[in-house]
């Protein structure tokens, strides 16, 4: 039985405002109350994710806290993502009270919407 790999690597990760600004401009948008997702196709194998929690969701602390559960939630799904392309999640104010079943929830139906699902 192969085990399957958790992790959150460097590699999964949209860094720089060059790659965030790219996913802006020529992705496509899926929308949600809680969130939206910026999507672009990529010609590599990999799956990037950048996370976007603004200024005006609250401070230091409550837009860690939502990074760090929307971190969690891409963690545990992203092996049944499709791969080659770059996602920027973008959080909403509704986002700051939510737990974390509410973050699945909000992130499996973004990833159907935008039809990014292994079949």
């Amino acid at each position: 039985m192969q085990r399957r790999k958790f992790t959150f690597k460097k590699i999964n990760k949209l860094k720089s405002k060059k790659s965030f600004q790219f996913v802006y401009g020529k992705g496509r948008t899926v929308v949600d109350p809680m969130s939206v997702f910026y999507i672009v196709a990529d010609q590599g194998d990999s799956l990037k994710i950048g996370l976007a929690v603004g200024k005006k969701l609250g401070c230091a602390v409550v837009r860690n806290r939502v990074k760090r559960l929307m971190r969690e939630t891409f963690r545990m799904h992203q092996a049944q993502l499709k791969k080659g392309y770059h996602i920027v999640w973008v959080a909403r104010q509704k986002l700051t009270k939510a737990d974390l079943k509410t973050f699945e929830r909000v992130f499996l139906r973004l990833v159907k919407r935008a039809a990014l699902l292994q079949e």
